[in-house]
């Protein structure tokens, strides 16, 4: 199974012996949107708070020089009671040429500098933990245009308290409640994740339980996602909330595989389509398999949505697929990799159903690391080339074909803002996407990535007022 393959591997050339970390959860996890994450990942986590560290009451285990504010004994008697450290910095600058296919409203491209500081404190007293983190983010250029999630001088980004009942081992029998803000990342991060690119992840308030039985987990939570602000503590969305069950346990099959089964529940007081905006509440019943064998490795995901927006009902689903083979005794282990994706549009018009498909909350630069277009309305094949000249070193190639799944849909920014309208005929190809990527391990508390993504533009989109768009992105982040 994947997880416990990824779990034998710690990173090359890293200090002390770090707890390894599997590559869906690792901090390069949703920075390598065009091959499987590598699996040789620095053994710190998107979510800080899924890192342990009770390991190092073992004086010899102490190797890197992070350790001595990695684990701060509490109590020589008993090693569960310690508090625990870290942060991070990242730098990342963007640059596009016609943002959102040039179709704005004549403002210069965005061109501009993140700086993100996170430090966070972790205490743990047996069965209670507390877990805080606060975040500085600073956008330099366009200062004036930033997003709350690009910019915010100070902001409580965490801040929960657990009580774990049962077993204190990993892998044992046990039950974790939660209370406060924290962050989420489901599966592959197709409805609910990080949102790691942009300065400002997501987070959410509310409440949490989770059920651990050996490698099996049951998640339920009933939340709000926070709102974000430029100038204050983020606050509670009281338009939103989000609840539901996320189920994760090895099938046990001779293909080695994870299955997860869940259902979420959403409700949000203003959401805009094509063709309008109205209150809605919509409801996702999911399954995911994934895994790896001998080279292979595969994540297929169909959701089906339900539920209604204004007075009219909802059907929408979706299946996205990344399957890939790692040549490992090619030299530069060459990964082929193919991710074919289709998230259905709203084909029946104002009487009809609303047949846009909703991503939630979902993983930032879903198709390549510019980030320009939303799962909705979609249909996209994304072959793809990862090489690994060395174990710190990782090159990836890709292209993108892109369509829409109905011309009578439009297509959709991230945030869920209309790009190009919908159109009753022509073609459904929106372009293609050259991509080009160099992720740079310099050791375990250094990353630094390069990117860019050339999309052309299709006629259609032309014929719409739109043009082709260049993103070059470049980012380093310091973690301990």
């Amino acid at each position: 199974m994947r997880r416990r393959l990824a779990a034998l591997l710690v990173l090359a050339g890293a200090a002390g012996d770090a707890a390894a970390v599997d590559p869906a959860t690792s901090v390069l996890s949703e920075y390598t949107n065009a091959a499987a994450p590598d699996p040789h990942p620095p053994p710190y986590t998107l979510l800080r708070f899924n890192e342990r560290y009770d390991q190092l009451a073992d004086p010899a285990q102490r190797r890197d020089w992070a350790d001595p504010a990695k684990y701060i004994a509490l109590d020589a008697a008993d090693p569960a009671r310690y508090l625990s450290f870290g942060g991070e910095l990242r730098l990342r600058y963007e640059r596009f040429d016609n943002a959102d296919f040039g179709t704005g409203d004549g403002r210069p491209d965005p061109a501009y500098l993140l700086q993100r500081i996170a430090v966070h404190a972790d205490l743990h007293l047996d069965r209670l933990r507390l877990f805080a983190q606060a975040l500085s983010a600073l956008q330099f250029g366009d200062r004036d245009e930033a997003s709350p999630i690009n910019q915010n001088p100070l902001d409580l980004q965490q801040a929960f308290v657990d009580y774990r009942a049962g077993d204190t081992a990993p892998e044992g029998r046990w039950l974790i409640a939660r209370a406060g803000r924290f962050g989420l990342n489901l599966g592959a991060g197709r409805l609910v994740a990080t949102r790691a690119a942009p300065n400002v992840p997501y987070k959410f308030d509310g409440l949490q339980l989770i059920a651990a039985d050996a490698s099996a987990r049951l998640y339920g939570f009933l939340l709000r996602p926070a709102q974000e602000s430029r100038r204050a503590l983020d606050g509670q969305n009281d338009g939103r909330n989000l609840w539901g069950l996320y189920a994760s346990f090895p099938t046990g099959w001779r293909l080695p595989a994870t299955l997860d089964l869940y259902y979420l529940g959403t409700d949000d007081e203003q959401r805009r389509y094509a063709r309008g905006r109205a209150a809605e509440q919509r409801h996702s019943l999911g399954a995911r398999l994934s895994g790896s064998h001998g080279g292979w490795q595969y994540d297929w995901e169909p959701i089906l949505q339900f539920g209604r927006f204004g007075d009219q009902d909802i059907l929408a689903w979706t299946l996205a697929t990344d399957t890939g083979y790692r040549f490992a005794r090619l030299p530069w282990q060459p990964r082929l990799g193919l991710k074919a994706d289709y998230a259905s549009g709203d084909r029946r018009g104002p009487g009809g159903r609303l047949g846009s498909f909703n991503p939630l909350y979902f993983k930032a630069g879903y198709f390549n690391d510019a980030a320009l277009i939303r799962p909705t309305n979609i249909a996209d094949l994304h072959p793809s080339l990862q090489l690994a000249p060395t174990t710190a070193l990782t090159a990836t190639l890709a292209v993108d074909l892109l369509w829409r799944a109905t011309t009578r849909d439009g297509v959709y920014g991230p945030a869920g803002d209309l790009l190009l309208p919908a159109a009753r005929s022509g073609s459904r190809q929106i372009g293609t996407s050259a991509e080009a990527a160099l992720n740079w391990k310099a050791g375990r508390h250094w990353v630094w990535t390069l990117s860019y993504v050339h999309l052309f533009a299709s006629d259609a989109v032309q014929a719409a007022g739109g043009r082709d768009v260049d993103f070059l992105g470049s980012w380093a982040s310091f973690t301990w």
